[in-house]
């Protein structure tokens, strides 16, 4: 059990690492709305 838990914890590093040599990115789209909201109307707002 701890083999394979191992195993899978490996081979989803190996993924990750090769998405982010690859320039792939999940989460691209979401940081981009992120940012121009942030750039647009973040210094008329303080928390």
């Amino acid at each position: 059990m701890i083999r394979t838990n191992w195993i899978a914890g490996l081979l989803a590093l190996l993924f990750f690492s090769y998405a982010q040599y690859q320039g792939w990115s999940l989460f691209a789209q979401d940081a981009a709305t992120q940012t121009a909201r942030v750039a647009g109307g973040g210094r008329g707002y303080h928390k």
